[in-house]
């Protein structure tokens, strides 16, 4: 999400308050960038409950951290963005070690109407086919790509989260993107299971 210089001062200014102890500071950085951590972390891990549990994560770490936050020419959200991405680093290997697998889609259905399930299911093969298809991408392409569209993070933003220029972050979206639509159109269609049509 870009930012306009307006937006980014008053951030700046949020982020001095929250380093002298300010939580009215703290909490509105974390109202500011919660939906965007969120989102990105649920499109990495591909399940609703770790996403919660790790986008709180984010927010300990930087309450933890914010005091030793210094400004070294890319925005206050880079940060949070690598602080996001090497929490979702930690997950995955605890998750390689436990073998386990999540059902988001039985737990996200319960108490719902027929078309809420319906819509639910439908979300989910999408977003299971696009996170098939990304693993045919570079990481970097992945993580460019996630964090574009999934964190809504600006080409600056992305870079500083990547530690890249913004010039290589435009190549990766570009050729990872290339990639994707190729890949996607590529796989079956999976229409019988959401109701769509046929295979």
């Amino acid at each position: 999400m870009q930012v306009g210089a307006d937006g980014q001062t008053a951030i700046e200014q949020l982020v001095k308050e929250a380093q002298k102890g300010d939580p009215a500071a703290l909490a509105a950085l974390y109202e500011r960038f919660f939906d965007q951590i969120y989102r990105y972390v649920s499109f990495k891990s591909g399940s609703r409950a770790e996403a919660e549990d790790i986008t709180g994560d984010v927010f300990v770490k930087m309450l933890e951290s914010i005091h030793s936050f210094k400004w070294q020419g890319h925005p206050f959200s880079s940060w949070l963005f690598r602080i996001a991405r090497n929490l979702i680093v930690d997950y995955f290997r605890r998750a390689a070690r436990k073998k386990t697998v999540p059902l988001e889609v039985a737990a996200a259905t319960v108490g719902t109407t027929p078309d809420d399930m319906s819509r639910v299911v439908e979300t989910n093969l999408t977003m299971a086919d696009v996170r098939v298809a990304m693993q045919g991408l570079t990481s970097l392409q992945q993580e460019v790509i996630s964090l574009r569209f999934a964190g809504g993070l600006s080409v600056s933003e992305t870079a500083g989260a990547l530690g890249k220029n913004d010039n290589a972050v435009k190549a990766l979206q570009h050729v990872g993107l290339k990639k994707l639509r190729t890949m996607l159109a590529q796989q079956p269609l999976q229409r019988v299971a959401t109701g769509r049509g046929e295979v």
